[in-house]
């Protein structure tokens, strides 16, 4: 038998939550379409799931607990994968979207920058672009707020 480390679990955990939240986007409108079939395949995949772990968490997945990366980017590849999701059967509707905002402010995201960051991610997937490339997008448009913000706040002094 194999013994897995704490940090091992700590991974599987985190990662099974967030296929978790992959299957609930996709199951949002009542039915998972061929194309959200795929790419939740594709995410498992990438998670390290076989095809029959990814099946067997497709149907029964529940979430109980969040489990947040503390790294930035894994944060941000995580509402990626979640746009991405809500994009995959071509419609975006208003539970989906629901989900992608909660699913944001759990992963640490302000409330304020979360629009934003979700119309940056729907329009960066639309036009095919890498999440790396949008990741960039979103700390250089971060970086440029709290500059602008800082002017502001010393231009009223």
């Amino acid at each position: 038998m194999e013994i897995i480390s704490f940090s091992d679990h700590s991974i599987l955990k985190q990662n099974m939550e967030n296929f978790a939240f992959h299957v609930r986007i996709a199951l949002s409108d009542g039915i998972i379409s061929t194309a959200e079939s795929e790419l939740l395949f594709k995410i498992g995949k990438k998670l390290g799931f076989s095809v029959s772990e990814v099946t067997c968490l497709i149907e029964t997945t529940k979430i109980n607990e969040d489990v947040t990366p503390c790294k930035f980017s894994a944060r941000f590849e995580q509402v990626y994968d979640i746009v991405k999701m809500t994009l995959a059967d071509g419609v975006i509707n208003k539970k989906e979207m629901g989900i992608a905002t909660s699913f944001a402010i759990k992963a640490g995201f302000e409330e304020d920058e979360i629009p934003g960051l979700l119309l940056l991610l729907i329009n960066g997937i639309k036009n095919g672009k890498k999440e790396s490339e949008l990741l960039e997008m979103y700390k250089d448009n971060r970086a440029f707020e709290k500059i602008r913000n800082l002017n502001s706040t010393y231009r009223k002094k």
